[in-house]
């Protein structure tokens, strides 16, 4: 469709007639050709004005608008603001709108049911208003038209629906799919390392909510973050973590303390090495965030192992796509089973290693714990194979070394942990080594960032 344009971005869309004013073989009378005289006159005098009016424009400031000629009406009809091209089209079964470069599809019962009218939803409490199952579900609109960056609906019951533009781009099937539900940076210990992310300060971190969005903002990033100079005790390190979210209360307890004296049927109790795992991997829900302190420690060894799932599920996908698939796809039994000094626990959570987003193939979370991995009995027989060669692919990514961020806790430095995202291990070690740490419910990690104004 022909746009003219000028210096004051003014755009007229033309559509054609169906057919040509003169069909073959038509005469072409006198009165013909005057009326066709009279017709360009009146044009170059239209055109004349609008030249002269760009030109005033020039000098002075205006606001931009978008300006429609419709002569013949056609099924596509075409807008434009000043700095967003934008075309739509009713269709039988949808409504089509390109914004930019981005073409979407809306179905008619979600234009009408997400309608943001003072009637249909409560913007004070963020809710919908209109009940879904009234809204009739072959419903179509009577009137459609676009004015500037606003789509007005209007319904066959005479409501009127209006949506900005940019809103329907951001919130459209197409433009969920395009964009990450939460940005992250993939890293391998050298990136990370390079990235130099500075820790958080105890004393600052506690008052100041810039210096809590400033550590959010690098654990959404990354997966990981520091507090640094925090009392080496339970209470404070209970303190830092309820600035976070709220503590997740579990069979371990609100705050677990503990050393190597394999006080729970765990191997976390021990002094041996421990490989890269997420933990809780038995939970419906595993636990989303885990913080760890360690008090003190005399003796060599215990480093802290840490690796980027989403890195490594990342390389599989590029790898081999069948084999990611195939990991998010597969559920697989994880189990705890506990019954040591009055402690009694039986835990089994279901799920496949890889959750995905299925819109956009976005990794959210990965439940990877060979210790705690059940009997597969959840895979078909022809599957198992498959599975396993997937699972050796993660398992080869996972434990390349340059994957591998290796760090030392020390009493004063607190640990927090994505455990939907990174994993986390520990070298074997000699001596007294005390640890405490908890749980933190995910959705209220989120929830704190968000408040503060973080994409989470």
């Amino acid at each position: 469709m022909p746009m003219i344009s000028s210096r004051t971005s003014l755009y007229f869309a033309v559509f054609f007639p169906p057919r040509p004013l003169l069909s073959p073989g038509d005469s072409c009378s006198p009165l013909h050709m005057m009326a066709f005289a009279r017709g360009l006159v009146s044009l170059r005098g239209s055109l004349l004005l609008r030249r002269d009016a760009a030109r005033a424009s020039a000098r002075a400031p205006l606001r931009l608008r978008c300006v429609q000629i419709q002569v013949i009406s056609t099924r596509w009809q075409h807008t434009a603001p000043a700095s967003v091209k934008c075309n739509w089209n009713l269709r039988e079964d949808f409504f089509e709108l390109s914004y930019g470069d981005l073409v979407m599809h809306f179905d008619y019962v979600w234009l009408r049911d997400h309608c943001r009218s003072a009637s249909c939803y409560n913007s004070k409490t963020n809710q919908r208003s209109l009940d879904t199952a009234n809204v009739e579900l072959a419903i179509r609109p009577t009137k459609t038209r676009v004015d500037e960056e606003t789509l007005f609906l209007t319904w066959p019951d005479g409501h009127v629906t209006r949506y900005n533009l940019a809103w329907l781009a951001q919130n459209s099937y197409e433009g969920q799919k395009q964009s990450s539900v939460q940005p992250r940076i993939l890293w391998n210990s050298d990136i990370y390392t390079k990235a130099a992310i500075p820790a958080a300060h105890w004393e600052k971190f506690m008052v100041c909510d810039e210096e809590l969005k400033k550590f959010l903002s690098n654990f959404l990033l990354y997966g990981i973050a520091f507090v640094e100079g925090v009392p080496a005790t339970l209470e404070a390190t209970e303190e830092v973590s309820d600035r976070v979210s709220l503590i997740r209360e579990t069979m371990y307890g609100r705050i677990w303390n503990f050393t190597s004296d394999f006080s729970r049927g765990d191997t976390a109790y021990t002094k041996l090495a421990l490989d890269r795992h997420t933990d809780t991997s038995y939970f419906q829900e595993p636990c989303g965030i885990q913080v760890f302190h360690c008090l003190r420690h005399e003796g060599t060894g215990g480093r802290t192992l840490l690796v980027d799932g989403f890195h490594a599920a990342d390389k599989v996908l590029q790898k081999s796509p069948s084999c990611f698939e195939l990991l998010a796809r597969v559920p697989i039994k994880h189990e705890y089973i506990e019954n040591v000094e009055g402690h009694r626990n039986h835990m089994i959570g279901i799920g496949p290693v890889l959750n995905v987003y299925p819109w956009n193939n976005e990794v959210y979370m990965i439940r990877y714990n060979n210790y705690d991995r059940a009997v597969i009995n959840t895979v078909p027989h022809d599957v198992v194979q498959h599975w396993y060669v997937a699972h050796r692919e993660l398992t080869k990514e996972l434990r390349t070394p340059e994957n591998e961020l290796w760090v030392k806790l020390k009493p004063g430095k607190v640990l927090f942990i994505d455990n939907w995202r990174v994993l986390h291990g520990r070298e074997s070690f000699t001596g007294l080594r005390q640890l405490c740490g908890c749980y933190l419910t995910r959705d209220d990690v989120l929830n704190t960032a968000r408040s503060l104004g973080l994409k989470a």
